[in-house]
């Protein structure tokens, strides 16, 4: 499960993104940007789960 959270990661932070262009208030851009950052960073966190295709 731990490979996939990467991809589970960036596609929420496609998601965020998407959804912050349809919201209008107050701080709307610090709070949205702040929270795909976060998404973005705990992708790249996830990518050492991902298996090597090089294995001696």
């Amino acid at each position: 499960m731990k490979k996939k959270l990467t991809m589970i990661f960036l596609m929420l932070s496609v998601i965020i993104q998407t959804i912050g262009l349809a919201i209008n208030f107050p701080w709307e851009g610090l709070i949205i940007w702040s929270l795909s950052i976060l998404t973005i960073l705990a992708a790249a966190y996830f990518t050492k789960y991902i298996p090597d295709k090089k294995k001696r």
